[in-house]
């Protein structure tokens, strides 16, 4: 995303900060929890094949990949 609503809400001005940068956390923590989800699906439908792996995220437009620090990816 190029114009991401985490950049936007952390460095807004309109608005309280401290209410900005919790709503900022919130989708942060969102976000990895869905990417979390998407790798176990793909890992579920691809098992140990990595290159399988990134093929099917790939095709549901998914980046859950990006930025994994496990072994699986």
């Amino acid at each position: 995303m190029t114009d991401d609503i985490v950049a936007r809400l952390r460095n807004c001005n309109c608005i309280p900060h401290c209410l900005c940068a919790e709503a900022a956390d919130e989708i942060e923590r969102l976000r990895a929890e869905r990417d979390e989800a998407r790798r176990a699906i793909i890992i579920l439908l691809a098992g140990t094949d990595i290159a399988a792996m990134h093929r099917l995220a790939d095709e549901r437009g998914w980046d859950c990949f990006k930025g994994a620090t496990d072994d699986n990816a």
